[in-house]
């Protein structure tokens, strides 16, 4: 028997979208309040309810997927929140370009003042991007984008750099792997300052076919990021992160030096299903050997926004609270894609994941999740 109670949970609604025309933040929305009702059990209750963001997108549709995100403990060019990102409307992948913004409180977006979305074109001959990925390079104090291209027959991983988060340099490649060897790449920097890599090899089957393996390589400098030819200075692919039984399709790294450890976040489905993407969290001390648990930390359907699938999420950490952050993406039974925001006390998270106790969020009782099929890269 299961048994809930009802709570009224009251936040901001995040209120920065985009006007017609460009990328321009509209006047701030009145706080909603929404009832919504909790299974009763020993899974914590976030400190934030799943809340959907409004984020401004370059063509005017509000609609993202991918997004990542890189928090800072003081702001870094008067911001302490930046996030790479792809519009994605109705699924549409020809706008699928990555695009920065930027926040004080996680919450409500904005372009920061002087850029222009996006910082890539969409590339010709029905090529698309996708999987942007951003992280801090704290000795050469700016940011680093990866993303990635998709040709007809390749994956192109590019790269990009700023010291200010407005001007970014010309795109240069890092690798280049046959379709669909390297989706979903993501770097974060280990204690000694140098870059690691994770990625997703999907290889080229289709998604009923395929088995998915993350893979990690090791850059000897910052500089392997930026090339001055593919593949230099990086160690062999060796294979890392599993998840028994699924399929991890998009993933999420960071370092956490409070804690000595690295963080991952990544959307896994079934081998062989093509459907049923929820959210899994690991940790590891190495980087190559991770703790995983059984049970995902938040799955598909928990808001109406997310019927049809979650995707690709981005976690950050405040120590100053001990809060662990998710900022995600997910696609409603209509196709429409959007942004959203979810944290928790990271003690009661880790212990509930620990116990195999599925760490719930509000979510009506009646609404039974969907399923919906996995999108290609």
């Amino acid at each position: 028997m299961r048994l809930y109670r009802q709570l009224y949970l009251y936040f901001p609604a995040a209120v920065l979208t985009a006007a017609c025309g460009g990328d321009v933040p509209l006047a701030q929305a009145t706080p909603e309040i929404e009832a919504s009702f909790v299974e009763t059990s020993n899974s914590p209750i976030p400190l934030t309810a799943l809340v959907q963001l409004n984020v401004p997108t370059y063509e005017g549709s509000g609609q993202a997927v991918h997004p990542d995100v890189v928090r800072f403990p003081t702001a870094w060019q008067g911001w302490e929140y930046w996030m790479a990102m792809t519009p994605f409307p109705r699924g549409n992948e020809a706008f699928e370009n990555p695009s920065i913004l930027v926040s004080h409180d996680g919450l409500r977006w904005q372009v920061p003042a002087g850029l222009v979305n996006p910082l890539a074109k969409t590339p010709g001959k029905r090529g698309y991007n996708s999987d942007p990925d951003m992280s801090y390079d704290a000795a050469g104090k700016r940011l680093l984008l990866l993303y990635r291209e998709v040709s007809a027959t390749h994956n192109l991983i590019r790269s990009t750099a700023s010291t200010d988060g407005v001007h970014w340099s010309k795109p240069v490649l890092v690798f280049r792997r046959p379709n669909h060897g390297m989706v979903s790449p993501t770097v974060t920097f280990a204690a000694a300052g140098t870059p690691i890599l994770w990625y997703v090899d999907a290889g080229p089957k289709n998604c009923s076919e395929r088995t998915t393996h993350v893979m990690m390589q090791r850059g000897s400098a910052v500089g392997a990021l930026l090339p001055t030819a593919p593949e230099r200075g990086w160690t062999v692919p060796q294979m890392t992160l599993t998840q028994p039984g699924m399929n991890i399709w998009h993933i999420d790294a960071m370092w956490v030096p409070e804690r000595n450890e690295y963080w991952a976040v990544y959307i896994a489905y079934p081998i062989h299903r093509c459907a049923g993407q929820d959210l899994f969290f690991a940790r590891s001390r190495d980087g190559v050997n991770w703790t995983t648990y059984s049970i995902p930390f938040l799955r598909r359907g928990e808001a109406t926004w997310t019927t049809g699938t979650l995707y690709r999420a981005s976690v950050t950490y405040d120590a100053s609270r001990d809060v662990i952050q998710f900022f995600l993406s997910g696609s409603a039974a209509n196709k429409s894609w959007h942004l959203g925001y979810v944290d928790y006390q990271l003690g009661s998270f880790l212990a509930s994941l620990e116990h195999g106790d599925p760490v719930t969020i509000p979510a009506a009782p009646s609404r039974a999740p969907t399923t919906g099929p996995i999108s290609e890269p």
